[in-house]
């Protein structure tokens, strides 16, 4: 593991402040390719804290790799089939799973298993469900993917997931991830450049960023990938963590052409006004030129992020960890 770690608080234009003491943002290495037992990591896109684990989903090894929580162990393979998944998560001893290249979600009870089709979409045809996330606030699953859209489910049940009239709107562009906020559930609405809010299951609330491409009716462009000068903003995941609003985006050379796919792949901002007057923070300096940052993971205090070289995959593909001291 890279035991590097940067102090960035003096490069920073405002620090975090308490009545007591002024905190740095530091940034550090988690996991490496070293960490990992048989092949290293090959694009990963999460990694998350459940049942006493870190696991992480290793796209193209098709594969979730894991260790106990807090340990230094190398990280191994998990038993469970899946191609081209992105995330999971974990609700009172059981994972759900979004198995986005064989289009299904998944569920198990460990990572022993192989996995099961979970009966929630057994009557719903799903196409590259992308991520999913729990509510504990309203008890739901939520799920997000390329034909449904925004989907939600109770755990442990049978019950078919619902649909959400998002879903009906021609709202949603490709939504590539959702977070949860103080109950509340976020649409990563990422070729479009937006935020939206779930006011609930069926209201929402859109955030909008400035520099969208647009055609010649003046309506924006669907942008799966590109450069801030050519797309806009084009976002894998939109997280809060302390004062700030953390946005990762999918800029990388072979979409971005002649420009710049390094800058504002990594930003931040303190409300959703500055998001939509582009009144955000650089972080992009932070990580190494030519990767990928892709989702967040809130856990004990810190906030760890999914990063992978869209070129030259499992070159610089690294777990990074921020945090306040």
């Amino acid at each position: 593991m890279l035991l590097a770690v940067l102090i960035i608080g003096s490069i920073f234009s405002s620090c975090v402040h308490t009545k007591k003491e002024v905190l740095t943002l530091r940034i550090s290495s988690y996991v490496d390719s070293n960490d990992v037992l048989t092949d290293g990591l090959k694009v990963p896109t999460h990694i998350g804290f459940f049942g006493g684990l870190e696991i992480i989903s290793d796209l193209q090894h098709n594969r979730f790799v894991y260790r106990e929580e807090g340990s230094t162990d190398d990280f191994i393979k998990a038993q469970v089939k899946v191609v081209g998944h992105h995330s999971l998560t974990w609700v009172d001893g059981k994972y759900y799973a979004v198995n986005t290249d064989e289009h299904k979600v998944i569920e198990f009870s460990d990572l022993t298993e192989t996995g099961n089709n979970s009966p929630n979409y057994n009557a719903i045809e799903l196409s590259r469900p992308h991520d999913i996330v729990y509510n504990q606030t309203d008890g739901y699953i939520y799920m997000i993917d390329d034909k449904e859209g925004l989907t939600r489910f109770k755990p442990n049940t049978n019950d078919i997931a619902e649909k959400s009239e998002i879903n009906k709107s021609k709202t949603l562009g490709y939504a590539r991830s959702l977070s949860v906020v103080n109950g509340k559930v976020y649409i990563i609405n990422s070729s479009r450049g937006e935020v939206i809010l779930m006011d609930d299951f069926d209201n929402w609330t859109i955030y909008e960023s400035p520099g969208k491409e647009k055609n010649e009716k003046g309506e924006k462009m669907n942008s799966p990938a590109g450069a801030w000068n050519k797309t806009g903003l084009v976002l894998n995941d939109v997280e809060r963590f302390g004062e700030y609003w953390y946005g990762s985006n999918f800029f990388t050379q072979s979409y971005a052409g002649e420009h710049d796919a390094n800058k504002y792949r990594l930003i931040r901002w303190r409300t959703w006004e500055d998001f939509q007057n582009g009144n955000w923070e650089e972080l992009s300096h932070l990580l190494p030129s030519g990767v990928v940052p892709y989702y967040f993971s809130i856990h004990n205090d810190a906030l760890y992020l999914a990063t992978f070289h869209h070129e030259q995959p499992g070159t610089n593909d690294i777990i990074y960890k921020l945090y306040l001291q």
